[in-house]
């Protein structure tokens, strides 16, 4: 078995192979920014869907429930979720009073990824005119299942498998890792481990399937200590940073066997 050498968080990113089969199920920025309570108001984002029409015809508006603790009572309401989805309901936009988000389960690579959420910064920066950045992250979800998942210990890094390598994992009825990390561009929070059928940790990314899985779910972030002045160029560039460093990871946890198998030429 081969496995990159390269340390996941800091330095050198391999370089991207397409893979025809790819775990990926899905994929997921967001940019959060200081509180705008106009938002909820059909009015005030009539311009940034006509700024983004074209690409994301579709729209509804949910409206999420909120429970916020403060000086121990609970505050709880409603908060308005504008959401916009492609032609082919692939790719869909989500916009709060305190963030954007763009999300697909039809991941192809980073190029596109990195060009529609610029495309979508900036029609937020012309119209909603968010003042700051509070945080930037990229949010990658994979599953091994199926073939996959029979050749589990040849696909995946020892240090990933940990206890579920050992002589008793047949007494196992699920297993949860993670790990909070430092990297050259941000922060990186991965949580992995082996999933029973039909169950799963997160419904939206990473809808259950009736076979056993493993998922690796890689969320690599940036927090403002101190918040930057809100500007789509600059997040685009935060977004590509994170989004490779992301890979990083994924390179260094999978064996070169495995993304053989997924049909990456190497």
């Amino acid at each position: 078995m081969v496995f990159s050498s390269e340390n996941p968080f800091v330095g050198p990113v391999p370089a991207s192979i397409r893979l025809p089969k790819s775990p990926l199920t899905g994929v997921l920025v967001q940019v959060r920014f200081p509180e705008i309570l106009s938002i909820g108001k059909t009015e005030f984002i009539a311009d940034y869907q006509e700024c983004i029409r074209a690409d994301y015809p579709f729209h509804k508006l949910d409206q999420e429930p909120y429970w916020e603790l403060n000086n121990d009572r609970i505050r709880q309401g409603l908060v308005p979720n504008w959401r916009f989805t492609d032609k082919d309901r692939q790719w869909r936009l989500s916009l709060t009073t305190s963030f954007v988000s763009l999300e697909t389960r039809a991941y192809r690579n980073r190029v596109e990824l990195i060009e529609r959420t610029y495309s979508i910064l900036q029609a937020l920066s012309e119209t909603v005119k968010p003042s700051m950045t509070l945080r930037v992250g990229v949010r990658f979800m994979d599953r091994f299942h199926g073939p996959h998942w029979k050749n589990l210990s040849r696909n995946l890094r020892p240090e990933i498998l940990g206890a579920y390598s050992g002589n008793y994992r047949e007494n196992f009825s699920r297993t949860f890792n993670e790990i909070a990390c430092d990297t050259d561009v941000g922060s990186m929070t991965s949580r992995w481990g082996y999933m029973p059928a039909n169950q799963t940790h997160e419904p939206e990314m990473l809808p259950p399937v009736s076979e056993p899985s493993w998922f690796l779910d890689t969320d690599s972030y940036r927090d403002f200590a101190e918040p930057e002045d809100f500007d789509a160029e600059r997040v685009k560039v935060r977004v590509s940073a994170l989004a490779h460093r992301a890979y990083g990871f994924f390179r260094w946890a999978v064996s070169d066997e495995f993304l053989k198998e997924c049909g990456g030429e190497i």
